[in-house]
This record gives structure tokens, C-alpha cells and sequence, in this order.
């Protein structure tokens, strides 16, 4: 007989415990924030960190200053080796030609130490993303920091220079305690934004800038969460390039980890402490005690950037630094208003770093490259200017109008320091924009690639006050950077490069002459279609001036050419190849290629070209230095040789008179020439104040559309 079936019946269900509805809303609505936004505490301020007990521990140890000092330079070595290694591995073209940056950072997020090259101003704004890490996440008990965590970061508004650049830190333990963190940067260049190449033109909010990486924690056991770095490689149009790079950056702070904890099994916990937080502290005074030997006084400069991005604007700004005793206050005077849906505004990290780069870059390289540097200084910015700008506007391009800082500063510093000869070299400005293309789309291997070129690098430098500038240098944000190689780049891009070359009459002229930059003509090549865009300024309104009476370098504008069609300019290169232009001037002047040439605006958003257009892209020169009346005739004879000139600078310029074959200069007539040049600006000349009077007016002229104050 079979058993009675069972009545089943359901477990009863476990009874929730009952929700406090109020306190449940109170937490929702005022015991938490909705989100950890930019903190201003760390954006506003430019401080260090207080000592921890740590540091003080350390400090008061006893640590021999002769074992400090060696110490401090094996962990520089440390950082430029992970550097070198981090620009072997890393796939960004910012990362192969030397846009980027190792560093050693305090326990407390204060970046302490830097690789000797790469980009300067990270020393200055890198800071502010992993003092939020410290601040936010450290005792949130679903992120916390323990050995292994990875960290990440690309988000403007939280600290660095722009969203094109992603850092990565790991923390550094021992014995349980945190002694610091080893971080690496580099300039990614796509992000995901609305122009492929990570530097658009066209974001009219921040919503348009791409992949905004608030910090965060994306690994642990220094293993990457896979569906982390996938949300990444989903934002961008390069997921190749973000997985190598990210990649790179661990394995560069896992060496730089190894490497400090090998020097705390040698020499101790306390010792790498004290050389952290002594490298900040040292420096801050010993940059403070430096002006404390310049004279006093107040010291103005004025600049002007002529586009909002993507129109024709003047926006003014004025620096005026007051120096009393080793206090410097830098304060922007009159200076554009932030404009709310232009990428061309800055975050104030990232202004203060402009201001210190020439410092460092220029000046005082001697010193270590970190946090107490800035620091040392005061700032006092102008609300809601476009050095201030807010969370809610972009300001993806800001670097375009904050060169204009470090331009300024270079000037001020430069007449502060003329007034006490010395040990600091004075030179002319630097070429003080970023000028570059960028570009998208599909190469001719079929993959996506989307970046920057780094023709950026090539910027000349500025006359030195005994000797000219040189070319094709570096640029004025990073030593050693390197500008590429044309190979490398028609292997990876569907390009052709027609022309690359230093141009004539590029550089500013004087006793001395800045240094030229090249000049780059990159045809759209082996696809049916590609995008290019461009960044920069200074097409109409030069951006780099001149110093102690050497003359600015001039405007450069973009040229782009449409081909009439991809396969007539395939034939004028093949049966025509006499005729092909190599300049941008041989192309305006003689054509030589079916199709339309124009000169333009040099931010222009990405616009989609086919086999045989180009753009034509013009890096800016240096400063020239002293009276142009003054420099050697045989060294403007050495100028012409080498086209670095042209002789129309070399007769009313420099008012040197020689024969046009054989550039053999007649010293008698030039003398006569330089006196009669000299009589005519005496003839020209006012007194001080009624040449004041006749050049001062009330308003800017007519028909000129400017953004700033009016008052000087």
C-alpha cells in the first residue's frame, strides 16, 4: 500500500527586518552627498598637506642628510627608469615620444618626486585627484586602500591637465602602513569626446568631452577588474590602445613599488619618509628663498588668444605678479570671462601649474621637480574667469588659452631676473601654444585609430641672451619630448607626408634669434576617407612675443587643401612631379595640385577627408632677443644660407646690405643703413607719456570682438 501523499507546504518566508523609513531618507538626502564631486578644498588650494605622525616620526629620526641626499637621487633614477620603460611599452603616440610622467607621491597625495623628464606642469596639478582618493575613499568601506589597489583617473575637474590624460596610482605599504604612492601619466589622446583624437574643438558642455573618469579603484591584487577596464575601452574608439596603456602604467608603478620597498629593506622605513616629505618641504623653501634674492616689485604682462575655439575672439589675459621679500602673488588682471560652452576654459589646477612651468622649465630646473614648488607661490584669480572656470562648463582645449600663463610668467620672471645678474640664464619666451592635429577613423589595416600627432613636440625654443634659440627643440611643457618619425607614423596612419621642414621666417628675430619649428603636410592616404582637426591659436594674433627688444615670432595659420579628386592628384603626383609643391607658401603661391587651397583658423573641428586632401600644419618659433640692429651681419648671412630666413628679413629687417649671389655682406653700407635705421626710430620717437596718450584708448577698435577688461 502506498503511503498517503505528503501536503506540501511552503517554507514560510524569513521576515524582513523592519525599515526606519525616516532614517533611511535622512541618509539618502542629507547624511551622504549624492556624489563626490570635485572637492574644493583640494581644487582651490595650492598648499602641502600637513605632516602626519608618520612624517614627524621620520623626520626627527636622525636621518643622515649624505644618506638622504643619495637616497633622493635613487629614487629620481627609479622614476626616470620606469619612465624610459613606460615609453617603451605604452602604445599612445603621447606616450612614445615622451608625454608623460613617473612620480613618487606622499602618503597624503603631495607628488614628492618626478621623473627628471617628461611633462613638467603634472608636478604641479597631479596632486589633486589622489589627495580625493585620500580624502574620499580611504575609510569608505566599500573602496578603502589596501596593498594592491589600483587606481585610476582622467577627469579634469577632479585635478590634471585634461581629459586626454589618465593617470594610474598604486599605494606603497609597509608594515601595514602606507609610507606613499607611485603613479604614471600619460597623454592618451582619445577619449571618446565628440571629435575622435581626445581634443575636440566643438564640446559645447562637459557632457560632450567623452570618457570622464571621476578616481576610482579598478583592481585589486594589482589585477585589473576585466568589466571595469571594458566600461573604458567602450567610451573610446581606440579599445586597443586604452587596454595596452593601462597595461603599461601598473607594470611601471609595480617597478617603481619593487624598487622603494627594496630601498626600505636597505635603509629603513623612516628614511624614505624623510626624503618624501624633505624633497617637499626643501623645495618650497628653497624656491621661496630664491626670490627672497630678486628685487621687489610689481611686474606685469599681458597676452591675448585670438579664438574661443570656434570663432575669431580676442580674450585678454593679464598677469601681474607683486614680489615682497619670498612672497609672490600671482593675480590674472582683467582677464577674459569663462565662456560657459567653449572647451577653451581651464580648471584652476591646471592654470596654477602654467604659471609655475617656466619656473621649473626655464629657471630653476635644478630642483626637484614637485608639489612644494607651486606651492610657494600665492594666486589670486578673478571669479568666474576663464582661469576659473567652474565643474559644470569644459574645458578640454583649456590648455590653448593657459599657455598664455606661463608666457606671462616667463616675461615677468625674466625682468625680475635681469635685475640681479647671475647664475640664472635669462632667454626669450619659448613658443607658447600647442599646436597640433589630430585625427580618426579607419587606417589602412582596417583598425581604429584615433589620437594626436605629436608634431606639438617640435616647438622652437627662445634666444638666450648669448647665443640663439634652437630648433625644432622640444616643447615648452616637457624636456627631452620627442616629435616622431615620419616612417613610423605612414606605418601606423593612412598619411602621406609631403613636406616636413623647418620654414622660413618662423622664429622671432633679433641680436640673437629664436629658434624655428617645422612645418608638416600630411595627405590623406591608401583609405577612402580619414578625419583630421587642428588645436592651437595664434593664425591671426601672434601668441609668442619677443624680450628686451628681439621681435615675436609670427602668426601661423592652417592650410588645408581639397583635392579637385583623389585620382587627379594621383596623376599630378605621378606625371607632375617637378611641379609638387613642398611648403605651404610654394602651395598658395604656385599651386601644383588640382584643387582649392585655403588658409584658416587654426582650431578647426574634425572634418572628414578623402585620398588626397591635406592639411597643412605650421608649428610656431621662439623669441628672438635684443635689437635687431645688433645682431652679427654674417650670422644673418649664416641665416639666409641655411633658408632660415628670407631676404626681405634680411634687408629691412635687419638692415643688412650684401649681394643677393654671393652673400657677401658690404660692412660699410650696412653700417651707413643700421645709422640712418637708428636716426629714423629717434626721429619716430615721443616722450614716455605722450606716447602713452596717443597709444591708450577708452574701448577696443572698432570691429574687434574681445572678451576681457579694458583697464591696464
Amino acid at each position: 500500500m502506498n503511503p498517503p501523499p505528503q501536503t506540501l507546504t511552503p517554507d514560510a518566508p524569513e521576515v524582513a527586518a523592519p525599515i526606519d523609513a525616516d532614517a533611511f531618507f535622512t541618509d539618502l538626502l542629507h547624511a551622504r552627498p549624492v556624489m563626490y564631486g570635485p572637492d574644493a578644498s583640494i581644487m582651490d588650494g595650492n598648499a602641502l598637506a600637513p605632516r602626519t605622525a608618520l612624517e614627524d616620526e621620520a623626520l626627527a629620526s636622525g636621518v643622515d642628510p649624505v644618506d638622504a641626499t643619495i637616497s633622493q637621487n635613487r629614487l629620481e633614477i627609479i622614476l626616470e627608469s620606469a619612465k624610459e620603460m613606460l615609453e617603451q611599452t605604452g602604445a599612445a603616440p603621447g606616450a612614445k615620444w615622451g608625454d608623460l610622467t613617473t612620480g613618487l607621491y606622499s602618503a597624503a597625495g603631495d607628488l614628492a618626486l618626478a621623473s627628471s623628464s617628461g611633462v613638467v606642469v603634472f608636478s604641479a596639478c597631479a596632486s589633486a585627484p589622489l589627495k580625493h582618493i585620500v580624502k574620499q575613499w580611504a575609510d569608505e568601506p566599500t573602496v578603502g586602500v589596501r596593498p594592491g589597489d589600483v587606481y585610476y583617473h582622467n577627469d579634469a575637474r577632479y585635478g590634471g591637465v585634461h581629459n586626454a590624460d589618465q593617470t594610474l596610482w598604486i599605494p606603497i605599504f609597509v608594515d601595514g602602513v602606507i609610507i606613499g604612492w607611485a603613479g604614471a601619466t600619460i597623454h592618451e589622446g582619445e577619449n571618446g569626446a565628440t571629435e575622435p583624437g581626445g581634443l575636440s574643438a566643438s564640446p559645447l558642455s562637459v557632457y560632450d568631452e567623452g570618457l570622464k573618469i571621476s578616481p576610482i579603484k579598478i583592481a585589486e591584487n594589482y589585477t585589473f577588474r576585466r568589466d571595469v577596464v571594458n566600461l573604458l575601452q567602450n567610451n573610446v574608439r581606440d579599445p586597443l590602445m586604452q587596454l595596452i596603456d593601462m597595461r603599461a602604467k601598473l607594470s611601471a608603478c609595480m617597478r617603481i613599488e619593487q624598487q622603494v620597498l627594496e630601498l626600505v629593506r636597505e635603509k629603513g622605513r623612516d628614511l624614505v619618509v624623510a626624503v618624501l616629505r624633505g624633497a617637499l618641504e626643501n623645495t618650497e623653501a628653497e624656491v621661496r628663498r630664491r626670490f627672497s634674492e630678486l628685487p621687489d616689485g610689481i611686474y606685469r604682462a599681458t597676452h591675448f588668444v585670438d579664438t574661443t575655439l570656434l570663432e575669431d575672439r580676442l580674450l585678454k589675459f593679464g598677469l601681474e605678479v607683486e614680489k615682497r621679500h619670498d612672497r609672490i602673488i600671482c593675480r590674472s588682471v582683467g582677464t577674459a570671462p569663462m565662456i560657459p560652452d567653449r572647451a577653451i576654459n581651464t580648471a584652476p589646477t591646471f592654470a596654477r601649474a602654467l604659471f609655475m612651468n617656466s619656473l621649473q622649465m626655464f629657471f630653476w630646473a635644478d630642483l626637484p621637480r614637485n608639489a612644494g614648488y607651486v606651492a610657494a607661490l600665492d594666486f589670486e584669480f578673478e571669479e568666474d574667469s576663464i582661469s576659473t572656470a567652474g565643474n559644470e562648463v569644459p574645458n578640454g582645449l583649456g590648455m590653448i588659452g593657459a599657455c598664455a600663463w606661463q608666457t606671462a610668467m616667463h616675461q615677468c620672471m625674466s625682468k625680475m631676473a635681469y635685475n640681479r645678474p647671475g647664475d640664472i640664464e635669462i632667454i626669450a619666451p619659448w613658443y607658447g601654444m600647442t599646436q597640433s592635429l589630430y585625427y580618426g577613423g579607419l587606417n589602412q589595416w582596417g583598425a581604429p585609430v584615433a589620437n594626436l600627432m605629436i608634431d606639438i613636440n617640435s616647438m622652437g625654443g627662445g634666444a638666450h641672451a648669448d647665443r640663439d634659440g634652437e630648433h625644432a627643440c622640444a616643447p615648452f611643457f616637457a624636456s627631452m619630448a620627442d616629435y616622431g618619425e615620419i616612417e613610423d607614423r605612414e606605418t601606423e596612419l593612412p598619411v602621406l607626408t609631403l613636406g616636413r621642414r623647418l620654414t622660413v621666417d618662423n622664429h622671432g628675430p633679433g641680436r640673437h634669434r629664436g629658434g624655428s619649428s617645422v612645418e608638416c603636410m600630411y595627405m590623406v592616404w591608401g583609405v577612402p576617407e580619414f578625419f583630421y582637426g587642428c588645436m592651437g591659436t595664434g593664425s591671426k594674433f601672434p601668441t609668442t612675443p619677443g624680450l628686451f627688444g628681439g621681435y615675436g615670432s609670427g602668426a601661423n595659420p592652417l592650410t588645408v587643401f581639397k583635392g579637385s579628386s583623389s585620382e587627379a592628384v594621383v596623376a599630378a603626383l605621378r606625371d607632375n612631379a617637378a611641379d609638387v609643391p613642398y611648403t605651404a607658401h610654394e602651395l598658395h603661391r604656385d599651386g601644383g595640385l588640382p584643387g582649392t587651397v585655403e588658409s584658416k583658423r587654426c582650431t578647426q573641428s574634425a572634418d572628414l577627408n578623402k585620398p588626397g586632401d591635406m592639411w597643412i600644419l605650421q608649428v610656431g618659433g621662439g623669441g628672438g632677443y635684443g635689437d635687431v640692429l645688433e645682431r652679427d651681419p654674417q650670422d644673418v648671412m649664416r641665416d639666409l644660407r641655411e633658408t632660415r630666413i628670407s631676404h626681405w628679413r634680411a634687408r629691412e629687417l635687419y638692415k643688412v646690405v650684401y649681394d643677393e649671389e654671393t652673400l657677401l655682406v658690404d660692412e660699410d653700407a650696412t653700417t651707413a643703413a643700421r645709422t640712418a635705421e637708428r636716426d629714423a626710430r629717434r626721429a619716430r620717437s615721443l616722450p614716455y607719456d605722450e606716447f602713452v596718450a596717443q597709444w591708450r584708448r577708452d574701448e577696443p577698435p572698432v570691429g574687434i570682438d574681445y572678451l576681457g577688461g579694458w583697464s591696464w
